[in-house]
């Protein structure tokens, strides 16, 4: 039997407004509230996952990796502050493709994983996180489907998703199975 695939999919949390003087988007830093919120994040998800209570690491799911990080300072920031608590924490690649990417180039950066892999976070930015949320879910996960459509995709929200594939270079979408869906303030998951 092939291992299981899991994909953690995370938009950065909230940054502010304006870019710094002499900036551009891609410098925009973390608000307040979006270092708070990624920092609790980081704690809920802990060290193995447990915090989450999806039992990780068992039959629903893996911790990440590696994680495939945009560029962006909101997002490099984002990864910095949830992915310090995990233990071993997932290898980290910044890839400059993931600023300002559509779901289909994400989706080809996922089919080129080492197969090795059995679970990837990717930490970017939205529209493409939401049309992801929607897109990647089998249509025969209505509660998924409900629950992203309810509750959206907005800042620093983490979805975690079962794929049915047997190989990262199999990665479509409307292949996978919602395990939770966290938005802050982080009250649990789906």
């Amino acid at each position: 039997m092939p291992p299981e695939r899991t994909l953690w999919l995370l938009r950065h949390a909230k940054a502010v407004a304006d870019p710094p003087p002499d900036g551009a988007d891609f410098d925009r830093v973390l608000a307040p509230r979006g270092r708070r919120d990624a920092r609790a994040l980081g704690a809920l998800i802990g060290r193995d996952g447990s915090g989450l209570g999806l039992g990780l690491g068992h039959d629903l799911g893996h911790l990440p990796q590696v994680a495939l990080v945009s560029p962006a300072v909101r997002t490099v920031e984002t990864a910095d502050l949830v992915l310090e608590f995990m233990d071993p924490a997932p290898q980290r690649e910044e890839d400059p493709e993931l600023y300002g990417a559509e779901p289909d180039e994400i989706l080809a950066r996922l089919r080129t994983l080492d197969e090795g892999l059995v679970s990837a976070m990717v930490i970017g930015h939205n529209p493409t996180a939401q049309a992801l949320a929607l897109g990647l879910l089998d249509p025969d996960d209505a509660a998924g489907r409900d629950l992203v459509v309810r509750r959206r995709f907005p800042t620093c929200a983490l979805g975690i998703y079962r794929l049915d594939i047997a190989h990262w270079t199999d990665l479509g979408g409307r292949c996978a199975h919602l395990l939770g869906l966290f938005i802050p303030p982080f009250e649990g998951g789906g």
